[in-house]
């Protein structure tokens, strides 16, 4: 379970988020929607410690975490997985290598011999993460350069599963990336969340992925929730804002029955 209780985050004399509250359930998938500059990464940044809030409470299961000190949050980091907008691997790493990284730094260095992880065990997670984002064998040798952008937003993913957290938190995830592959990277959160178990935020500017996949959708707008829901709640909302998200939506879908 993960709750935001009346959160507020400034910059400066900019007030971003502006008394945020909502709850998330655990196992659900939930996308937050907002035009640009709503603040929307700034909550998932707020959730693992990259940034701190003014003020406010942020729950995750049973403590209050928003003013942990950094060691604390290292703590959260393993329970709560950040997946970025940008894929951010390794230039120099191999796929494999890549979402090794985090494994070996996370269960090997620096930890007693009793509690490290083997170099075989750390090989099985890494083909299992793999393989749960369909990255195909042949692709574990080659460098970024070599794979596609989707691909290696995929690996983003994996190397996010390799520490097995309880959330996945997500960041514009299908940004830059074509239609075809935008619905299977949006399958692929779906399928994860369920087959893992996992509770899924997804911040997000498309409305036709939030109403394909979410358990439910916040919208936000200068800082605050103007409106909360499940896809068919969304659907029947007169806030001006969603109803502008949902005609974007249709024009998305009516585009992309025209193909």
């Amino acid at each position: 379970m993960i709750e935001f209780i009346q959160l507020v985050k400034k910059f400066g004399t900019k007030t971003v988020l502006n008394g945020i509250s909502f709850r998330v359930e655990t196992g659900e998938i939930v996308f937050i929607l907002g035009t640009s500059g709503t603040g929307k990464s700034v909550l998932l940044k707020n959730l693992v410690g990259l940034l701190r809030s003014d003020s406010g409470e942020i729950w995750v299961n049973d403590e209050n975490i928003a003013q942990f000190s950094e060691d604390q949050f290292l703590r959260i980091r393993r329970q709560v997985g950040l997946v970025f907008q940008q894929p951010a691997l390794f230039d120099s790493l191999t796929v494999f290598e890549n979402v090794a990284f985090g494994l070996r730094r996370h269960f090997q260095l620096g930890l007693p011999l009793a509690d490290r992880w083997s170099d075989e065990r750390i090989q099985q997670q890494v083909e299992r993460c793999l393989g749960l984002v369909h990255v195909a064998v042949r692709d574990f040798a080659k460098l970024p350069a070599q794979i596609s952008y989707g691909t290696q937003k995929r690996v983003s993913l994996a190397r996010t599963l390799a520490l097995e957290p309880k959330t996945l938190l997500f960041d514009e995830p299908t940004t830059g990336l074509d239609p075809v592959t935008t619905q299977a990277v949006n399958k692929l959160i779906q399928e994860l969340s369920r087959k893992l178990q996992t509770t899924a935020l997804v911040v997000s500017h498309d409305m036709e992925c939030a109403l394909a996949i979410a358990d439910r959708i916040v919208v936000l707008d200068q800082g605050l929730v103007v409106a909360i829901g499940t896809p068919a709640e969304m659907r029947r909302s007169s806030v001006r804002l969603v109803q502008e998200f949902l005609s974007e939506a249709q024009a998305q879908e009516v585009q992309g029955g025209l193909r």
